[in-house]
């Protein structure tokens, strides 16, 4: 029988970075203005720039046609 985990290991999950840029794009989206959003992110330990990950470079699109 497993035991039921205590508060701090279930908490002990760390978003992975998609996870994060997904939370700072909602926060933005939700909030007022730019300082709400500003304070938000500051509650959540979040930064703005994590809602800008870093573009994957995809294959097979019509750049990559020879």
């Amino acid at each position: 029988m497993h035991a039921k985990p205590t508060p701090q290991q279930a908490d002990a999950h760390e978003p992975t970075p998609q996870e994060r840029a997904r939370a700072v794009r909602a926060t933005a989206h939700h909030a007022q203005d730019a300082d709400q959003l500003a304070e938000l992110l500051d509650m959540l330990g979040l930064a703005p720039e994590e809602g800008n990950p870093i573009p994957q470079a995809r294959s097979g699109g019509p750049a990559s046609a020879a």
